[in-house]
């Protein structure tokens, strides 16, 4: 398969150097803007911290994720080091692939279950190789953006609609309970509906067109990522309302997209930083080889509200990459 032709061509072209190997299962697609900020900012990382890097990935295909995952387990020359995503629950075959073998485990942005997790370190394998996972916490991001489109309204009480990412991944359903929590306790917000779009504009689009007959009076949209923001400007446009006037928005995840969307005005504010999980990582993971442990910013919370002046924005624009991993990253884990 495609996949362990270039897993093999990987350590081939790196079996004469006496380096550390890293395979991350990337569960999104090379061109979302999430995940290929994720892929930066761990390519940058291993650069800066000298370990070999393959990324991989499944397209939001949990086949194909678990094909990947036999693929590399069972290959004469194992990584390292394994990140992966509890994506669509896959983390549980996943582990079984790789039970007894001397690979570490990692996971990032989804977490395994915690009955899960705490079972399997009472198993001396996993005891040894399944390490911290590298999480935020995704309620309070739920929270935090929901009091930031709140401060937006003028009138009172404030007709709020949302459109989420799915209903199934750990990090979409505690962000959307964190947001129709804070919502539900405000008398000034009045939470309609929360729809799901799977994290894809045209899905966004089609959701907010049935948003809108069904709720014409809406004064809010909450928008669980910028891609899904964009196919929600389209459909207000399209409805003769002026996104951003009309309809305050709150979009999570800054990219250059979502950069364009806050410049022309067509969303009110934006946040998140979560992909900055992708150099703690990377940071764990030279440590680990260093010095066996692995603790480095477990409990940091990147999240933050992002202006156009801000600096992370104005460095994602730029590509700036590696300032984005001493600046964003190394600075707030202390590492020089």
């Amino acid at each position: 398969m495609r996949a362990l032709l270039i897993f093999m061509l990987f350590m081939l072209s790196n079996s004469v150097l006496a380096s550390t190997n890293v395979v991350f299962l990337n569960p999104g697609a090379a061109d979302d803007s999430f995940w290929h900020h994720i892929d930066n900012v761990m390519q940058v990382t291993a650069q800066d911290q000298d370990f070999n890097l393959t990324v991989l990935h499944s397209n939001r295909d949990r086949n194909l994720m678990l094909n990947q995952a036999v693929e590399i387990s069972n290959h004469a020359s194992l990584p390292d080091y394994l990140v992966m995503v509890n994506d669509k629950d896959v983390a549980k075959k996943v582990l079984d692939t790789f039970y007894q073998k001397p690979v570490h485990i990692i996971f990032m942005i989804n977490d395994i279950e915690q009955p899960l997790r705490l079972q399997l370190m009472n198993d001396p394998h996993w005891k040894k190789y399944l390490l911290p996972a590298v999480i935020e916490d995704n309620y309070h991001i739920g929270r935090e953006s929901a009091a930031a489109l709140t401060q937006l309204f003028t009138t009172t009480p404030a007709h709020v609609v949302a459109v989420a990412g799915d209903d199934v991944r750990e990090t979409s359903l505690l962000r959307t309970q964190g947001m129709e929590g804070y919502f539900n306790l405000h008398l000034n917000t009045v939470l309609e509906l929360v729809v799901y779009a799977d994290w894809q504009a045209n899905k966004a689009y089609e959701q907010t067109h049935i948003l809108l007959n069904r709720f014409p009076g809406v004064d809010g949209l909450w928008i669980g990522n910028d891609e899904m923001a964009v196919g929600v400007v389209k459909a207000l446009k399209e409805t003769h309302r002026k996104p951003g006037e009309d309809i305050k928005i709150l979009a999570i995840n800054p990219s250059v997209l979502s950069y364009e969307l806050l410049k022309n005005g067509d969303v009110n504010a934006i946040g998140g930083g979560s992909f900055l999980l992708a150099g703690v990582v990377g940071l764990n993971i030279a440590r680990h080889q260093q010095t066996q442990t692995f603790d480095l910013c477990l409990e940091h919370n990147f999240y933050r509200h992002l202006t156009l002046e801000c600096p992370l924005f104005r460095m994602i624009v730029n590509n700036q990459w590696h300032q984005i991993l001493e600046q964003e990253v190394k600075a707030v884990c202390s590492v020089n």
